[in-house]
């Protein structure tokens, strides 16, 4: 038996390594990148930048930034492109649109021997070159038409966004080779600024995640470590006193073991008390209040670096964003450029499919695509233990009455007790589910008729001060229409899989020599028949795991029960990919070790099926 367990657990992993794939594929089949609709002359979709801020999050977590399954970017050179991107990005849309007119009018002389007489016509080439890889549709026609520029404006402003986001922090760069560049115009620094802050998705990390980690710190001090040099003359200096107070309140939110308690006294401060939590956060200080002074800097401190500029920006806040983006690319330089063996590394492993190959088989599924962002497996799990007891008593209900009444109807074929209860079978194989369930909310769930259940949820409201005696039977009060529903359609097939199960058996031989043998007919029935006929119902036990776990997605939504078919059908809707390839790879393992347990049922139900090959005893 061993040796076949190992077998199929073995067999698991191609199987899984198949799952993978189709959950690769359903990844790259979803809807883009929504700004991509706006590259055609008939897309009207718009978004706002914290929008496509957290868009571009779940991405780079989710490694869409990244090539399918080989990556070349770390041995490309990107100048060419990004020094016409920041070209673009350096100007209003005033200005791109001159520009696109004056391109235009060279495109309309362009007979090629008048074009070459142009002392800026490689440069122009390249900027036409550069637009038309854009994918801009019908770009062409656009560019002729002068009354279609002011919509191929926005078109190209939108493309090279694109454009610089999908290249990445591999476009950083020569984006800051321009950007150290003495002779570089103002215009130019600030197209590369602009372009930069398209390329690197939070540059800086100012406070510390859930998890802290000590390898962090440099990366947490450094750039308050840049704020303070230029606020310290702004904030006011601290007496002896207050810094004793400020100094208690930090022990005390050591000492607190709540995030909600750390929150309460961080809200008594003011932005004044932030040169006493810089000065620990620089200085010496135990790692849990370093920690503790970045939380307090996080929250009274908003914006500390200038990041961004508009393209009339002047030259000292130009510098002072180069200065702030100069000190990023140093402090991140290893990102930006990997040694040799680090990039034939990535070759294979910065992969969109690597990642989602180690994001499954470690379980770390990361955080919900969703405005929460609530981790996946804590999620999934909540979920779990609110579908779980529903099924599991469903299906209970399911077994213990349906194959009583397949063995009543097999026993007693033909008579008015088999057409009785396959008649009353028939009826509730025709009720679907979520019928059903509509039909018990309107007779005991609302006033006009039996007001004897809830309708919403699992719990009355405050059940969590309830007894443990309270609880439980107000869980089953709130779950047993629920139950009900969930049970009806699967107990009527299960109970007429039953009775053909068990009419095949009884017609058979040893059936008639039991009962030649003047055994009892409980005997015969149950001890003989009932043992045989169990193969068929044991199959039908292999969707039970994926059952229990899957839940049901009308019956949850019906009955606003927040489990895993609840959870499944708003991850579609919500497109949160994170989720659905989780619920996915989840659900492959249940189905394959509920297929190892019905193997394992089998050979418990029937003696005479054993694991042994052919061949062997």
């Amino acid at each position: 038996m061993w040796i076949y367990v190992l077998r199929r657990l073995v067999m698991m992993v191609p199987t899984l390594f198949g799952v993978t794939v189709v959950a690769f594929c359903i990844m790259q089949l979803a809807p883009g990148d929504p700004l991509k609709a706006q590259l055609s002359p008939t897309g009207t979709i718009g978004e706002t930048s914290q929008t496509r801020e957290a868009y571009l999050i779940m991405r780079r977590e989710l490694k869409l930034d990244r090539p399918l399954l080989l990556n070349f970017r770390y041995f490309r050179d990107y100048a060419a492109g990004i020094h016409q991107a920041v070209f673009f990005r350096g100007r209003s849309r005033a200005e791109i649109r001159a520009e696109l007119e004056r391109l235009a009018e060279l495109e309309r002389l362009a007979e090629l021997e008048r074009l070459a007489e142009q002392a800026d016509a490689p440069e122009h080439a390249a900027r036409l070159a550069f637009l038309r890889s854009l994918n801009i549709a019908g770009f062409d026609r656009l560019l002729d038409n002068p009354e279609a520029h002011a919509r191929l404006t926005g078109m190209v402003t939108i493309g090279v966004q694109v454009y610089l986001e999908e290249t990445g922090p591999h476009g950083v760069p020569p984006a800051m080779a321009i950007l150290r560049d003495a002779g570089s115009s103002l215009k130019e620094r600030i197209g590369a600024i602009r372009a930069i802050r398209l390329m690197v998705v939070e540059p800086f990390q100012y406070t510390f995640g859930r998890d802290a980690d000590e390898a962090d710190v440099p990366y947490v001090v450094a750039p308050w470590r840049l704020w303070w040099e230029r606020a310290e003359p702004e904030l006011p200096s601290l007496t002896s006193r207050r810094r004793e107070v400020l100094a208690d309140k930090l022990e005390e939110m050591v000492r607190k073991e709540s995030r909600r308690g750390v929150l309460e006294i961080l809200e008594t401060l003011d932005r004044d008390d932030m040169r006493f939590f810089v000065e620990r956060l620089l200085g010496e200080a135990t790692f849990e209040e370093k920690v503790l002074c970045a939380a307090a800097l996080n929250l009274y401190i908003s914006n500390p670096l200038r990041l961004d500029v508009p393209t009339d920006a002047g030259p000292e806040r130009v510098e002072e964003a180069a200065e702030n983006w100069l000190a990023q690319y140093e402090l991140y330089r290893h990102r930006y450029e990997p040694g040799l063996m680090n990039r034939l590394g990535y070759l294979l492993a910065d992969t969109q499919y690597a990642n989602m190959v180690w994001r499954l088989a470690t379980f770390q599924f990361g955080r919900s695509a969703t405005r929460t962002r609530e981790p996946v497996g804590p999620r999934i799990l909540s979920a779990v233990m609110v579908s779980a007891p529903l099924m599991i008593m469903a299906q209970i209900i399911i077994y213990l009455v349906a194959v009583p009444l397949g063995i009543l109807c097999a026993v007693n074929r033909s008579n008015s007790v088999d057409r009785g209860v396959s008649l009353a079978l028939f009826v509730l194989y025709s009720i679907p589910p979520f019928v059903a369930a509509m039909m018990f909310l309107l007779f005991f769930g609302y006033g006009n008729y039996l007001n004897w259940f809830p309708v919403l949820g699992l719990h009355s409201p405050g059940a969590e001060g309830f007894g443990w005696a309270h609880y439980l039977l107000d869980y089953l009060h709130h779950a047993f229409l629920p139950i009900v529903c969930l049970s009806l359609f699967s107990l009527a097939a299960m109970a007429m899989y039953s009775r053909t199960s068990m009419l095949e058996v009884i017609g058979q031989d040893y059936v008639r020599t039991a009962r030649a043998k003047g055994l009892s007919e409980r005997s015969v029935i149950l001890k003989h028949g009932l043992r045989n006929a169990l193969i068929p119902i044991i199959t039908l036990f292999a969707g039970f795991l994926p059952g229990m776990l899957g839940g049901s997605v009308l019956i949850e939504t019906i009955f606003g029960i927040p489990g895993m078919g609840r959870l499944s059908f708003d991850s579609i809707l919500q497109r949160d990919f994170p989720t659905l390839m989780a619920l996915i790879y989840i659900n492959a393992i249940v189905v394959m070790v509920s297929i190892l347990l019905t193997d394992l049922l089998y050979v418990a139900a029937d003696p005479r099926i054993g694991f042994h090959g052919r061949g062997q005893s």
